[in-house]
């Protein structure tokens, strides 16, 4: 595991504790970041696939094209975590376990994801 990977790790264990009570704060991280696209998690899932080679899409791609792409992903994303948000209720925590998931086993179609939905955005592609 790299240093991101152990962070992030611990981080996301705490947030599936948290995930126990009545609203899952892991989605409205998640929803925040399909909204914003911060900097900062950008970095951070680079960080995270660092030592794992995933095959990225087309860097060529036109600026609409990008666009596109990345407001398609983002509106799919942002479903998918509403419906996790409302599955949270029950009293697993299940978005806090696919992200514990996603960071031991970092899987290439969460990068692509990432990818896509920060196409066009400050130097990713």
């Amino acid at each position: 595991m790299n240093g991101t990977q152990v962070k992030s790790f611990l981080l996301l264990t705490v947030l599936a504790i948290i995930g126990f009570g009545p609203l899952s704060v892991t989605c409205l991280i998640g929803m925040f970041i399909l909204l914003k696209r911060p900097e900062w998690f950008y970095r951070v899932v680079k960080n995270l696939y660092r030592d794992r080679p995933c095959r990225s899409g087309d860097p060529k791609m036109p600026a609409e094209e990008k666009g596109k792409k990345a407001t398609a992903a983002r509106i799919k994303s942002f479903l998918c975590l509403f419906i996790l948000l409302v599955l949270d209720i029950a009293p697993v925590p299940v978005t806090g376990t696919i992200g514990l998931y996603v960071v031991a086993a970092r899987p290439c179609w969460f990068r692509t994801l990432v990818e896509k939905i920060y196409l066009g955005v400050n130097g990713s592609g």
